[in-house]
């Protein structure tokens, strides 16, 4: 029989322990209702923002009326028109009651700033001589170059013609040599010892339908041959290729970006064809890069995701085709990541993570988000991922990090997709010398205002020793980009341009 006095006293802190988390909730609920509901509601598939992300207008005017539609509120009125496995995407049920919808709209509402804070100007010291700017010129009125790839098997620059659907070919001194016709647009070039694995998105501009593609490109004569070998995919953006599994044949990661619907996932090659193994069954997927992060000497599939919950995330290997997923690093939605890479920016062995953000096109005339730009990325003893360092660019959309003048310090080559013109066209495309160091100085780059830069590439395609750069115009898209400048690029008809490293002439 269990004593009756110390059952008294259990019962008596019991009660006043949950006196106590009452009380704690209730001043809790009364001081930020929203915020809790905003806890609840605002992170089952992205990381939470917070009201500051964004201004007043912006959650107003562009965000709420969006969400409630995914929140079963309001209902779209095309919804019975949409694809069967779009539908879920806009309940008709609401997940939640107008009272706490309110609550939470007020609450950021209340603590959103009225206009987001402008960054301080960056000194510019200059234009670098560092590089030789060349263009790669095409026919096109409207240049969409949604890839740039060095081939330094042939010391050939590849472009990606996304209105075309071609791939072009030019050589070191900007020659076109040759067209090559892949049926859709272009987005990614994996180059192979034989040919090269190419992505056709099927469609530009954003879709859930499986019209994309996996094509290998291969040398026939004087010409090139194209044939598909993995077909229905949705929106695909990247292929890497790699054996992951052990068996001596090359497999392939491919990004599906989708839009709403999407996934990231690799092709086992086998004997009669290729078998599908999904990594994550959503969109966003951009690109992977495949290493070997944990060092038990397994491949393993680094990704970045730019839908939902973004950020980057680590599939690790775990042998006989076996992966987990790893979340290394994530960003509220708002923070619009596009790319990453890694590099030694210490010297001291260990790679960090260079990842920027700054995708802005969600919106018509998007605010300028002082938290746009490249952060740095380094883990601990115990693999955690913690920021170390960031530098500003608005609209950043990518970010090379090299020795580019070869005196054993990191450069930083950086560019933006959403450039903010009234504060200087270093913000298209800028140089930072000994970037990761505290001597560091700004530089423009020659060139720059020629085109709206995507994509890049950097490799030494001219075999010289120094590396060089390639950089994909995309003359058209959203964002605060005058019809002026826009027609100016259209009709200079630059399709990329060649940063020809001089350290070594």
């Amino acid at each position: 029989m269990r004593p009756v006095g110390l059952t008294t006293r259990l019962t008596a802190v019991s009660l006043l322990a949950l006196f106590a988390v009452g009380m704690y909730q209730l001043s809790a609920n009364v001081e930020e209702p929203g915020k809790l509901l905003a806890d609840r509601y605002c992170q089952s598939c992205h990381v939470k923002p917070l009201p500051e992300h964004l201004d007043k207008a912006t959650w107003l005017s562009k965000v709420f009326p969006m969400m409630r539609q995914y929140m079963g509120l309001d209902q779209r009125t095309d919804r019975e028109l949409l694809p069967h496995d779009l539908l879920a995407m806009y309940p008709t049920i609401p997940a939640m009651t107008e009272d706490d919808w309110f609550t939470v709209a007020n609450w950021y509402v209340d603590n959103a700033p009225d206009t987001l804070p402008d960054p301080p100007p960056v000194t510019v010291s200059g234009t670098t001589s560092l590089f030789d700017v060349s263009s790669l010129m095409g026919q096109a009125d409207m240049p969409m170059t949604i890839l740039v790839r060095f081939d330094t098997t042939t010391g050939s620059i590849i472009t990606g013609d996304a209105l075309l659907g071609m791939l072009n070919v030019y050589d070191v001194k900007g020659a076109l040599r040759h067209s090559i016709d892949v049926g859709g647009p272009p987005s990614c070039v994996e180059v192979r010892p034989n040919g090269w694995y190419v992505t056709n998105m099927g469609k530009l501009l954003p879709h859930d339908s499986a019209a994309g593609s996996v094509v290998w490109v291969s040398r026939a004569g004087s010409g090139y041959s194209v044939r598909t070998i993995i077909d229905s995919l949705r929106r695909p953006t990247h292929v890497s290729a790699a054996d992951l599994n052990g068996d001596s044949r090359e497999d392939l990661v491919v990004c599906e970006y989708g839009n709403l619907l999407g996934r990231i996932g690799w092709f086992e090659s086998r004997p009669k064809g290729w078998r599908y193994h999904e990594l994550a069954p959503l969109p966003g997927a951009i690109r992977t890069v495949i290493r070997d992060i944990n060092a038990d000497g397994r491949p393993d599939v680094v990704a970045l995701m730019a839908q939902a919950r973004e950020g980057i995330f680590a599939y690790i290997n775990r042998g006989k085709g076996r992966f987990e997923s790893r979340e290394l690093v994530t960003f509220p939605p708002s923070y619009g990541s596009s790319s990453f890479s890694f590099a030694d920016i210490n010297a001291d062995g260990k790679d960090e993570l260079i990842i920027t953000t700054g995708d802005n096109g969600d919106y018509v005339m998007p605010p300028y988000k002082p938290y746009h730009g490249v952060y740095v990325y380094a883990s601990d003893a115990s693999g955690r991922w913690q920021q170390r360092q960031w530098k500003h660019l608005d609209g950043a959309y990518g970010a090379i990090a090299r020795d580019f003048d070869r005196n054993g310090s990191l450069d930083l080559l950086s560019y933006s997709y959403f450039p903010r013109l009234d504060r200087g066209d270093y913000d298209l495309l800028r140089f930072d010398s000994e970037a990761f160091g505290t001597g560091s100085s700004t530089w423009s780059v020659p060139r720059a205002e020629v085109g709206r830069w995507l994509v890049s590439d950097v490799a030494d395609i001219d075999g010289d020793g120094d590396v060089d750069v390639a950089l994909g115009n995309v003359s058209i898209g959203p964002g605060r980009i005058t019809d002026e400048q826009s027609e100016g690029w259209r009709r200079g008809r630059v399709r990329a341009i060649f940063l020809r490293n001089t350290t070594r002439n």
